[in-house]
C-alpha cells in the first residue's frame, strides 16, 4: 500500500480524488451493485492475470493475456472503472472517465509506449504490435507467444496486490452505502 502512495503524482492524484467522490456520491441499488461487481471482478481478474506475466522493460511480453491483447492492464482498468461507475450509479464519472481514457490516455500511451518498445526491442516489438490488437482481444493466441507461466513474484513486483486491495476497499465502501441506502 505504501508503494501506491509513493506513486502519487499529478496524474494519479485526480484519479484518487475522483474515486473518493464516486464513493461519496454513490447511490447504489442491489441490481446495479451486482452488475458493477461482475464487471469489476472481470477487470481485476484480467489485471491479475496480466500482472503475473508482465516483465516491464525486460522483454516483449507475449504470454498470458498478452497473447490475445496488447494492453490487458488498461482493458482490465476500463472494466473496473465501468463497473464502479455502474455500481455507484454515476454516469457522469463514467462519461468523463471514458472520454479521458479514449481521447487522452490511449493516444498518449500508444505513441510513447510504442516508440519506446520499438526502440528497445526492435523487430520483436514491431511483429507483435502488427499482429496483436490494442484493446479488442484476438480469438486465437499470438503465434510467436512465449511459454512462461503466471508468476506470483512478478505479480507482486508489479504491485498489483495493492490495486487488488484498493479495488476491494472501493467495493466495500460502496457496499456500505448500499446497506444504508
Amino acid at each position: 500500500m505504501a508503494n501506491l502512495w509513493k506513486k502519487a503524482t499529478k496524474k494519479t492524484i485526480p484519479i484518487y480524488i475522483i474515486s473518493l467522490l464516486l464513493v461519496l456520491f454513490a447511490k447504489p441499488d442491489l441490481k446495479m451493485y451486482i452488475t458493477g461487481l461482475l464487471l469489476i471482478i472481470a477487470g481485476e481478474l484480467v489485471r491479475v492475470w496480466a500482472a503475473g506475466h508482465l516483465r516491464k522493460n525486460m522483454e516483449v511480453t507475449t504470454t498470458g493475456p498478452y497473447a490475445y491483447v496488447k494492453n490487458p492492464l488498461y482493458l482490465g482498468t476500463l472494466f473496473i472503472m465501468t463497473g464502479f461507475s455502474i455500481m455507484a450509479r454515476n454516469i457522469y464519472i463514467l462519461a468523463i472517465g471514458l472520454m479521458v481514457f479514449f481521447f487522452y490516455y490511449v493516444p498518449f500511451k500508444k505513441g510513447v509506449e510504442s516508440d519506446r518498445l520499438r526502440e528497445r526491442f526492435g523487430d520483436l516489438w514491431t511483429r507483435y504490435d502488427k499482429h496483436v490488437p490494442d484493446y479488442i482481444p484476438r480469438i486465437s493466441p499470438y503465434p510467436e507467444r512465449g511459454s512462461k507461466r503466471w508468476d506470483l513474484s512478478i505479480f507482486i513486483d508489479n504491485t498489483e496486490h495493492g490495486i487488488v486491495l484498493i479495488v476491494l476497499l472501493g467495493m466495500a465502501a460502496i457496499g456500505v452505502r448500499l446497506l444504508f441506502n
